[in-house]
């Protein structure tokens, strides 16, 4: 059981922790990208097949990998409440509030606005729909914004208030360790009762 434990712990701290990282340090796109990746699909992805394959003495088809499943439905989430809560940390700790002129907008399921300063620095990252680039807007506004320099989290209203994300990102990954360390040490029991007969 301890040996689960430990390997959920981790993969927990990796789901939650390399897409938070990304926006909150800030790192390079590419780095960005590849630690959600990680985080949200192939940490979890590992967390479900690492037991089906290091459990072999018992028949693939009794194994019970399902009961694991709800487990990879936690991690996905942890992984994105984690990214949502870095790009908060991004914009608490390096945003700037400037009148921004809107220069484009794409129109399509979400609306998302081209910003410029004042001064016809592009700031990076278009504003979304959500985020105060509402129906209304058109080119040539002027929009109060508060925006990420790094351009490692999209731009917000200046009256954006950061979520609190701490209390959901505990839960899910509390869930996701106590389903993973029940379904590893579950299955390990099952295989050594399936050698032992």
């Amino acid at each position: 059981m301890l040996r689960w434990l430990l390997f959920y712990l981790v993969c927990a701290a990796g789901i939650a922790g390399l897409p938070w990282w990304g926006p909150a340090a800030p790192l390079s796109p590419w780095l960005r990208g590849t630690g959600f990746v990680l985080g949200v699909i192939l940490l979890p992805l590992a967390s479900v097949l690492t037991p089906f394959f290091v459990l072999r003495r018992m028949p693939r088809n009794k194994r019970g990998t399902w009961q694991l499943l709800p487990m990879v439905v936690a991690a996905a989430g942890l992984g994105v409440l984690s990214l949502f809560a870095g790009q908060d940390t991004a914009l608490q700790d390096r945003g700037r509030v400037t009148e921004a002129k809107v220069v484009s907008v794409k129109q399509g399921k979400t609306n998302r606005c081209t910003l410029q300063q004042p001064n016809g620095q592009a700031i990076p990252l278009d504003l979304k729909e959500g985020d105060g680039c509402a129906t209304g807007v058109k080119r040539g506004d002027t929009l109060r914004v508060r925006y990420d320099p790094e351009g490692a989290a999209n731009p917000v209203t200046a009256s954006w208030k950061p979520a609190s994300y701490g209390a959901a990102i505990a839960g899910l990954a509390a869930l996701f360790v106590a389903l993973g360390t029940w379904g590893g040490t579950r299955m390990s029991r099952r295989d050594r009762e399936y050698s032992a007969a």
